[in-house]
């Protein structure tokens, strides 16, 4: 397993589960303020342009095919110009209000088709693609924490055909529609963080630091090679070749939290996966990802990711 792996890894086990995937198309004066909390969301202009405005940061220009990804629970907003008023405030999906309505006013009254086109005409002078994840677990902790508050790319590789397919995806009323929506965005996310980190320059994340390191690099690959074995600092230090203490240290340094720590939401991310797409019984979910039983695996899921497994399996399937 190489250190590309590993970030294929992280990526691959970030997966969205009933996002809100949503296309808007305005006419000047406009201003939307996201307020859904979402961990993450990704905002795509397909034509015209807007101004990406969050609290403490100056106001950023996009054009047409740029994307924003911007880091959650903090609200932030899109405007035609950063001295418009809000007008539309989005609480969710199918949850938009006036500014200054109280959030149980919020419905679907801006919808301008059967699917999840919103705004005010299909021939605005502006279009923007938004997709958000929907729940914190979905994203690798580690990779979120990385990000920086609001990412702004230009020509990101392969973004284009992946905005066609949401385009004509949005409004196409299939059984499986939120599924496909849930994989687009996904990929979305991913080519995005893929041209980001081929970009970088000083402004480089915690995640390719830690996997540039020699010693915790090549300790990462370990964890996501054989996550299941029973690791210990000790056991991690020796087989890089430091001592136990330098190399809790500089792991917490680089990755952000303690290697038993990461060990857990590697592991619980996993299991994730296993509890919606397989139908293995949770003694040997705990079993295949490194915990001795299902009481183990329960508590550690739990702790990370504020639900138990069991409801987490019957909300993935709820679709």
């Amino acid at each position: 397993m190489t250190l590309v792996d590993v970030l294929a890894d992280l990526l691959r086990h970030s997966r969205a589960r009933g996002a809100a995937v949503a296309r808007s198309i305005v006419q000047p004066p406009w201003s939307v303020c996201y307020a859904d909390a979402a961990p993450v969301s990704i905002q795509a202009v397909v034509r015209g342009s807007a101004w990406l405005l969050r609290d403490g940061d100056p106001p950023r220009k996009m054009h047409a095919g740029d994307i924003a990804v911007v880091r959650g629970p903090e609200p932030h907003t899109l405007a035609d110009d950063p001295a418009t008023p809000v007008r539309i405030v989005v609480y969710g999906p199918d949850r938009c209000a006036l500014a200054g309505e109280p959030p149980d006013r919020a419905g679907d009254r801006w919808r301008v088709s059967a699917g999840h086109t919103y705004g005010q005409q299909h021939d605005g002078e502006t279009a923007i693609i938004r997709g958000a994840y929907q729940f914190a677990g979905d994203v690798s902790p580690w990779l979120l924490e990385s990000l920086p508050p609001a990412l702004i790319l230009s020509g990101a590789s392969g973004a284009d055909a992946v905005l066609e397919l949401v385009a004509a995806e949005v409004d196409r009323p299939e059984p499986v529609q939120p599924v496909v929506l849930d994989r687009l965005l996904d990929l979305l996310f991913m080519v995005s963080l893929r041209t980001w980190s081929a970009r970088m320059d000083s402004d480089v994340p915690r995640w390719h630091k830690a996997l540039a390191d020699p010693e915790i690099g090549h300790a990462l690959q370990l964890l996501h090679k054989d996550p299941a074995r029973p690791w210990t600092v000790s056991k991690l230090a020796e087989t890089v070749g430091l001592s136990r203490s330098g190399f809790a240290r500089r792991f917490h340094a680089l990755v952000g939290q303690p290697p038993m720590n990461y060990l857990a939401h590697w592991r619980v991310s996993l299991a994730a996966e296993l509890l919606t797409e397989s139908d293995q019984t949770l003694d040997g979910i705990a079993r295949t990802v490194g915990y001795a039983d299902a009481f183990s695996l329960s508590t550690t899921f739990k702790r990370v990711r504020g639900i138990s497994p069991n409801d987490y399996r019957d909300g993935g399937r709820v679709r």
